[in-house]
């Protein structure tokens, strides 16, 4: 036995014979309860259980009254019982307060990143379709965003469908839900490669033909595409050559990002949602307001940091990404360098607005191909006064 526990063996016997002043008593007393081991050791010298080292019962605890012997060995059961049971509760409840944080804090910072890049994604490889209102539930554990897909057809926004994310921890599923399960495409592009554009008449033919039956009461989508490779600025000089921007509302642009080359066959490159990539100028966020026209570089530069914020969050761009490109990757990173180096260039849009405006581009020699999308009836002028009622 050494030094520090002979000393604490003669202060027992002493408190076990009543040799301890008082205070001293109730000093040692506490230093018992606090010390689960000895304070069992002490039941069992009481109950005469334990001998002391000269193999000799302990007869000293006859010199305390078996109401205090009661009470110490009371004192040091209820102090392991209160110990042992705030350990077991204890440590599961801050568990508990611990995780719930988590789930909140860093679902919380989850949920923006998949808000945004869903919307992005959606405004990059969805020609003519935006995202309307949304509705979440926001955690790590569980997490789950639902957004309503609109498209404009002329001055109104038509349902296109859903998109819904959910996510357990890290792991995402995403993708469109659309209308009976399934979506009709009309828009398609064809992307400008060097050398001959090959036939022209049959892929623009049809949508203006159709157009031209169609009455003049009428509004229609429409995606045309170029022989060559449009800057902002001058995609809009040439639109307004053949239609006055109160006749017609451009609401999506196709844009080179070098990908497309990698698919080209002989100059026959035709591309629809999925596999064309662009952008909603209006669906950009310009953390701010911005003029109703000009401001090309502004609108550049905020599409251009859109791709750079998605290339950084590529794990999730692509989980997000794959179900708008047919479970192919994005290769974000690839397009936004691309980007960077070659500059935004438009070889294409999806207008829409009154059918007879937008049949005046028919004579514009550079547009190699054009797809007539839906057509509604008169919805150019807005009402004074309109909304929607549900039944829920």
């Amino acid at each position: 036995m050494n030094k520090d526990e002979n000393h604490r063996e003669q202060r027992l016997l002493a408190y076990l014979r009543g040799e301890m002043a008082e205070e001293d008593s109730k000093q040692f007393e506490e230093e018992i309860a606090a010390d689960e081991e000895y304070a069992q050791r002490l039941e069992r010298l009481l109950l005469g259980e334990e001998t002391r080292e000269d193999n000799v019962k302990t007869k000293d605890s006859e010199t305390l009254s078996a109401e205090k012997q009661r009470a110490i060995v009371r004192r040091g059961k209820w102090k392991n019982r209160l110990s042992n049971a705030g350990f077991t509760i204890g440590l599961p409840f801050l568990a508990g307060v611990l995780l719930l944080i988590l789930n909140g804090w860093v679902g919380s910072l989850m949920h923006e990143d998949l808000f945004r890049i869903a919307k992005s994604m959606v405004n990059f490889t969805q020609p003519g379709v935006s995202v309307g209102g949304s509705g979440s539930q926001v955690g790590l554990l569980y997490g789950n965003i639902s957004m309503d897909l609109r498209e404009r057809v002329g001055a109104e926004e038509k349902n296109a469908g859903r998109f819904e994310s959910t996510n357990v921890l890290w792991i995402v599923n995403a993708g469109p839900k659309w209308p009976d399960g399934v979506r009709e495409q009309k828009l398609y592009f064809r992307y400008p490669i060097d050398g001959e554009m090959g036939d022209t008449e049959s892929r623009t033919s049809p949508a203006w033909t159709t157009m031209e039956k169609l009455p003049e009461g009428t509004v229609s989508q429409l995606a045309i595409s170029f022989d060559r490779f449009l800057t902002y600025e001058e995609y809009y000089e040439l639109v307004s050559r053949h239609v006055a921007s109160s006749g017609q509302d451009t609401v999506w642009f196709a844009v080179d990002t070098g990908i497309e080359t990698k698919e080209s066959q002989e100059g026959q490159l035709m591309l629809g949602s999925g596999s064309v990539w662009g952008f909603a100028e209006r669906e950009l966020n310009y953390g701010g307001s911005i003029l109703v026209n000009g401001e090309g570089d502004r609108r550049i530069a905020t599409y251009l940091n859109e791709m750079k914020y998605l290339s950084e969050q590529e794990g999730l761009t692509r989980d997000i990404g794959r179900s708008l490109l047919f479970r192919s990757d994005p290769q974000i990173t690839e397009r936004y360098n691309y980007l960077q180096q070659n500059g935004v260039r438009i070889y294409g849009a999806v207008l829409t607005g009154p059918t007879k405006e937008l049949l005046k581009l028919k004579a514009e020699k550079s547009i190699t191909a054009a797809f007539l999308g839906k057509v509604d009836w008169w919805n150019w002028e807005r009402p004074s006064a309109s909304g929607t009622q549900y039944s829920y």
